[in-house]
């Protein structure tokens, strides 16, 4: 039996997509939902004690040209604990590997302004290779310590 030559058209045009097109598919997967992701730890006091109970939000920005969209995100609220310290793992969509700044804003204190910020290194994976440490004293903060 002999294939139809729109047959063998369509096998060749598949066979040139895997070959050439398997990188910019693969880059595309990962922006679009791979596992990719770091973590922020830290303690927020006020003048040296731990508050419980403070409300954290965190802004994610990457922007790289190797992703299929810029990241622009707010995670939260993330809550304190019992000494004011926090873990949140951080994987947003379309995120790659590389670094992302994030800031660190308290809500609820009246300010509601950024309060802390750093680099973190985004990594393929879980758990999170990487940890950002933002730490921050809202009473030196606030010249009342």
């Amino acid at each position: 039996m002999v294939a139809h030559p729109s047959a063998r058209i369509g096998w060749a045009a598949t066979l040139l997509f895997a070959a050439f097109g398997c990188v910019e598919v693969e880059s595309l997967l990962i922006s679009a939902g791979a596992p990719v992701t770091g973590a922020v730890r830290g303690q927020i006091t006020d003048c040296g004690t731990g508050v419980v109970g403070i409300t954290l939000v965190f802004k994610v920005s990457q922007h790289r040209p190797d992703q299929a969209h810029p990241v622009d995100v707010q995670i939260g609220p993330v809550t304190t604990g019992r000494d004011g310290s926090y873990l949140v793992e951080i994987g947003p969509a379309f995120a790659v590997p590389g670094p992302a700044t994030v800031q660190l804003g308290v809500s609820g204190t009246g300010s509601g302004s950024d309060i802390a910020g750093g680099t973190l290194q985004f990594a393929l994976g879980q758990p999170a290779r990487d940890t950002l440490r933002l730490d921050a004293d809202l009473g030196a903060r606030n010249n009342r310590c």
